[in-house]
């Protein structure tokens, strides 16, 4: 399997406001990789650096007067740190915890981006986008015949949905998901769930979770972050059946975290 991304010795800051001219370590040399076509799950306690690993992915994080970062993150064979932002966001899309729909239609919603871009310009390539985008995330047979309706007004698992289908229609590379289901009821988790089990075959996928139940479920190999540490990095089944690490044990029985 060929490696999608690669971590090299990746430490993350942000100012302490306790300390003039300090700095907390967030993340401390971390070496992952993530392998095309997976999902990497990760998981760890609060504070222990998921939230900012998969900001930094996309340089989300650089946006913060209050980060600075040493080493390298590579998108194929590109330095990420030296990419052009608008480039780096089309290979990388990300999903947030909360669904984020924009204030207009189910369809423009979905076009918007791909627009901007100029990636379609004819209204029948629009209309295969819009379409497409929708199936892939398991929104199109409930949402097909209110395509001009406000997003707005679908129920909080159909904006998830309707957030990844925006996300799939400039057609990125890899796909970051932040707690995209702590909102959410278990069935709209299921859908969402069934969405990235079946957008694997085509993206690389990196989620982050509380849910140690929902890491079990759908990841190819999960990884266990704990105080701005890499702890251990396995398949999914092995981490939750035969840990290597009496730590990771701990936090997945529920010792604590």
């Amino acid at each position: 399997m060929l490696d999608k991304i690669r971590v090299e010795n990746l430490s993350c800051f942000y100012a302490d406001p306790k300390e003039k001219g300090g700095k907390k370590r967030v993340l401390e040399s971390l070496n992952i990789n993530v392998v095309e076509n997976e999902i990497l799950t990760i998981i760890g306690p609060a504070n222990s650096g998921k939230t900012t690993f998969l900001r930094t992915l996309n340089r989300m994080n650089d946006f913060d007067p209050n980060y600075s970062r040493k080493g390298a993150i590579y998108l194929g064979n590109d330095n990420i740190f030296n990419m052009n932002m608008e480039k780096l966001r089309k290979r990388v899309g990300m999903l947030f915890a909360m669904p984020i729909p924009l204030p207009m239609t189910i369809y423009e919603n979905i076009i918007y981006a791909p627009k901007r871009l100029g990636v379609v310009n004819k209204k029948s390539e629009q209309n295969e986008v819009v379409e497409q985008a929708l199936r892939d995330a398991s929104l199109w047979n409930e949402v097909k015949d209110r395509l001009n309706s406000s997003a707005m007004k679908l129920s909080g698992g159909q904006q998830q949905r309707l957030c990844i289908a925006r996300i799939l229609a400039i057609n990125p590379e890899v796909i970051l998901f932040d707690e995209p289901c702590s909102g959410l009821d278990p069935i709209s988790t299921a859908k969402v769930e069934e969405s990235m089990m079946e957008l694997r075959a085509k993206y690389t996928i990196v989620l982050v979770t509380n849910n140690v139940k929902q890491a079990s479920r759908v990841g190819s190999r999960t990884a266990f972050f704990l105080m701005g540490k890499l702890v251990e990095v396995d398949k999914t089944g092995t981490i939750f059946v035969s840990p290597k690490n009496k730590q990771t044990e701990d936090y997945i029985t529920g010792r604590f975290g």
